[in-house]
C-alpha cells in the first residue's frame, strides 16, 4: 500500500521530540506521539543499538521470513514494530561533539524522552538541568523503571521485573503451580509508555497556557500499580493477601477458557448469575443441569467447579468456537473465541472494517501490517504509518538540513564514528560486522 507523499496532520503536528529509548516502554511512547502527529527524532548510537539480537545461524526468528539479511540491524521485527512514524538519527553522546549536536537539536525541539536507566542522561551532561540552559521551556521527560528518587532508583529493570516488584507477577497463574511455572510478561512496558505520552501532553498543554517547561518523573513501576488497584484495596481493607485463582472468580461461575473442534480453538465464557446459568444449560440442550444440586447457586458452582467444566468442556469440544460463542451472545451471556496474535486477528472482521491494520513498506523489510493508532479523531484526517527508519537513516536531514551543519563536517562525523548508519564491531549485537558491511557497499 501506498502512504501519501505528504503526512496527514495531527493533534501534536508542530511538535518536535527527542527519543532517547530502548526495546519497549520508551520507544512505544514515541509510536503513539508519532501516530498523533508529532515528528519524533530517534536518537542511537552506533557503539551501542538494541535493534534485536543477531544468531550466527543463517535462520534465525524475530525477522522477515526468519532471515536477517545483511544488514539485520534494520530487520528486526521487534524494533520496526514499535519504532514506526520517527526518524532516525546517530550520535555518540558519550564525547563532546555528539553531546553539542544533540543540544544543537534540544534548541530546535519541544520535547526530550527517555527511558534509559537513572543517571544516564546526567552521565551524558544531558540532565533536565542542562537541558534547561539550552531551551528554557523544554519539556523533558525520564521514566527509568523505579523514577528518579527513592532508594531503588539506580536498580535497572525490565517489564517482567516490574511485573513481579509490582506484586502482579504473585497473582497470575493457577493456584496449584509454583511460580517458577510463570511465564515472562511486559504489560508494564506498555502501561509506562502510554503513561508517559499521557504525561507529554500534559506538559506540552501546561506550555501552551503558562509558557513554562516541565520536568516529568515518571516510574514505570508506579505507572502499572493502579491497574493492581483493587488488590492493593483489598488488602487495605481486609488484611487479607490476594491468591492466585487461575481463570476463577469469585462472583462468577462457570468462569473460563474451553477448548472447542479444531486444533488449539478455545472459547471463553463468564456466567454472571443463577439466571444465565439456566440460559446456558438450555443452550447445551441440557436444561436438568440447572436444577442439579451440585451446580444449583453461584456456590455450588464455584465448590464443584472441576466437575462443572468437565461437563462444559465435552460441550464445546465438539462445537466451533465462534459457533459456542454466538449461541451464548444471543442469550445474553458473556461469550468470545480466543483468537491468535496472527491470522485470527489479521482476518477478524471488526477490525477489518475499522481498517485497524495498515500495510507499510519498509524498504529492507518490505510490506507488513502494522497495528494501527489506538485512537480516532472524528475532526482529524486519519494517521498513517511511516515505516520506521534505518540507523542513522536521517542524520542529513536532521544534522545537514535542520542544524546547518556541512557536508564536510558530516563526512568527519562519520569517520569519527559519532555519527554513521551501520553498528560497529562489538555493537551490543552479536554477529555483526561493520567490515563486512563496508566491504558489501564497496563492491555495490
Amino acid at each position: 500500500m501506498d502512504s501519501p507523499s505528504k503526512k496527514a496532520e495531527g493533534a501534536l503536528s508542530g511538535i518536535r521530540a527527542l527519543e532517547l529509548a530502548e526495546i519497549w516502554a520508551g520507544p512505544f511512547c514515541g509510536v503513539l506521539l508519532g501516530d498523533m502527529g508529532a515528528e519524533v527524532v530517534k536518537v542511537e548510537a552506533v557503539q551501542r543499538i538494541a535493534r534485536g539480537a543477531i544468531r550466527p545461524a543463517p535462520v534465525s526468528h524475530g525477522y522477515p521470513d526468519m532471515d536477517p539479511g545483511e544488514r539485520p540491524w534494520n530487520r528486526s521485527g521487534a524494533f520496526n514494530a514499535v519504532n514506526r512514524n520517527k526518524k532516525g538519527i546517530t550520535l555518540d553522546l558519550t564525547r563532546p561533539a555528539g553531546v553539542e549536536m544533540f543540544k544543537e537539536l534540544v534548541s530546535v525541539s519541544d520535547v526530550v524522552f527517555t527511558n534509559y536507566a537513572y543517571g544516564v542522561m546526567d552521565k551524558f551532561g544531558l540532565g533536565y538541568e542542562e537541558l534547561k540552559k539550552v531551551k528554557p521551556d523544554i519539556i523533558a521527560l525520564f521514566t527509568p523503571g523505579f523514577g528518579n528518587t527513592g532508594p531503588y532508583r539506580t536498580f535497572r529493570s525490565m517489564g517482567m521485573v516490574i511485573d513481579a516488584i509490582a506484586g502482579h507477577t504473585a497473582l497470575r497463574g493457577y493456584p496449584d503451580m509454583d511460580l517458577s511455572h510463570n511465564s515472562l510478561v511486559h504489560h508494564p512496558d506498555a502501561v509506562a509508555g502510554v503513561s508517559a505520552m499521557f504525561g507529554i501532553c500534559m506538559a506540552i498543554r501546561n506550555r501552551a497556557r503558562t509558557g513554562r517547561g516541565q520536568f516529568i518523573d515518571l516510574s514505570q513501576a508506579e505507572s502499572f500499580m493502579p491497574h493492581l488497584g483493587e488488590v492493593f484495596m483489598q488488602y487495605g481493607l481486609t488484611g487479607e493477601v490476594r491468591p492466585r485463582r487461575g481463570n476463577g472468580h469469585p462472583r462468577m461461575a462457570p468462569h473460563g477458557v474451553y477448548r472447542c473442534a479444531g486444533d488449539e480453538q478455545w472459547v471463553t465464557i463468564s456466567v454472571r448469575s443463577d439466571e444465565e446459568w439456566s440460559e446456558m444449560c438450555d443452550v447445551m440442550g441440557m436444561p436438568q443441569l440447572a436444577r442439579n444440586p451440585n451446580f444449583d447457586t453461584l456456590d455450588d458452582r464455584r465448590r464443584n467447579r472441576d466437575e462443572l467444566d468437565d461437563i462444559i468442556g465435552r460441550w464445546t469440544r465438539e462445537l466451533g468456537r465462534y459457533e459456542v460463542a454466538e449461541a451464548l451472545q444471543i442469550r445474553g451471556i458473556p461469550a468470545g473465541p480466543v483468537l491468535d496474535c496472527g491470522g485470527d486477528t489479521y482476518d477478524d472482521p471488526h477490525l477489518q472494517e475499522r481498517g485497524y491494520f495498515q500495510a507499510v513498506e519498509h524498504p529492507e523489510a518490505g510490506i507488513h501490517l502494522y497495528s494501527g493508532p489506538i485512537w480516532k479523531m472524528a475532526n482529524r484526517p486519519e494517521p498513517r504509518h511511516d515505516p520506521t527508519p534505518g540507523l542513522g537513516e536521517h542524520n542529513d536531514w536532521a544534522l545537514g538540513e535542520l542544524l546547518g551543519v556541512g557536508n564536510g563536517t558530516l563526512v568527519e562525523l562519520e569517520l569519527q564514528n559519532i555519527i554513521g548508519s551501520v553498528p560497529l564491531e562489538g555493537a551490543d549485537m552479536g554477529g555483526v560486522r561493520r567490515a563486512a558491511e563496508l566491504r558489501r557497499r564497496n563492491s555495490a
